[in-house]
């Protein structure tokens, strides 16, 4: 794991709720946890300042704190929305369609608009078009408005569209889902039997192993598209490893709190 992995999993479980903020004193605490040396700590959190990803705020007896940029948010509160508001849901019969034209002199940004739209949950149709069938184009707007829109010379156009031929075609020709089940699949034989070891754990072990599990929960989001129901093969394995999921963060949660809450300032 990598500070900035850290950093998100932590801000988005505990930080964004308890006033937004927390202190560099908290974060070295909390991250020694993970095997992380000050050095590295204060090493990543400067590269994270660097990027535009936090804020640092300094308070009394030179105090520093940080909190997430506007543009650190954004993905934190898209990456939220899709790990905790999972449900089956009906597909409305439309496709989000993403078509850019990047100079090959941009080659970099180009490459960074492919990860993100695969991060969103879009699957690559043609070398320059993307489509999902999920209800995200006011989503899509932000971010391509926010990243790309003073650009020179990209054009990216959004489309809302039918298609006349067999929906689960475009499925099987945009994702690889027999290899997002083999993921849940591997998700659920590594923390079925953490559900009964909870009793067991100290509540800095529980911290780790609630954030580390959230942290490995998060990594579907960049190989699951999360398809409407009625475009899933029957009985989806997704589901059955998010219902686990959110069981066993459920039982980790009174000793996690315990210990970040005993090491937490703002």
């Amino acid at each position: 794991m990598k500070i900035q992995s850290l950093f998100f999993t932590l801000y988005g479980d505990y930080v964004k709720d308890s006033g937004g903020t927390i202190s560099s004193k908290s974060l070295i605490v909390i991250f020694k946890e993970f095997g992380f040396s000050e050095g590295a700590i204060r090493a990543g959190l400067h590269r994270m300042k660097k990027a535009g990803l936090i804020v640092g705020i300094k308070g009394e007896n030179r105090k520093v704190s940080y909190k997430l940029s506007e543009k650190g948010m954004l993905r934190l509160l898209e990456g939220t929305r899709r790990v905790y508001e999972k449900v089956r849901r009906r597909w409305d019969n439309k496709w989000r369609i993403v078509v850019y034209n990047i100079p090959e002199n941009n080659r970099e940004l180009r490459d960074k608009l492919r990860r993100e739209l695969k991060w969103l949950g879009f699957g690559m149709l043609a070398q320059s078009t993307w489509i999902s069938p999920n209800p995200i184009e006011d989503t899509l707007k932000n971010f391509i408005n926010d990243h790309y829109g003073s650009s020179n010379g990209i054009q990216v156009d959004i489309f809302v569209a039918n298609y006349l031929g067999e929906p689960k075609g475009l499925v099987e020709k945009c994702w690889n889902l027999s290899e997002v089940e083999q993921a849940y699949r591997a998700f659920l034989e590594k923390w079925t039997g953490v559900l009964e070891k909870v009793s067991s754990l100290k509540s800095n072990e529980a911290f780790v192993t609630r954030i580390l599990l959230v942290h490995e929960y998060r990594k579907f989001l960049n190989i699951d598209p999360d398809l409407p129901e009625d475009l899933l093969p029957p009985n989806w394995i997704g589901y059955t490893a998010y219902d686990l999921f959110m069981k066993l963060r459920e039982e980790l949660t009174p000793k996690a709190n315990e210990f970040f809450y005993k090491v937490y300032e703002p």
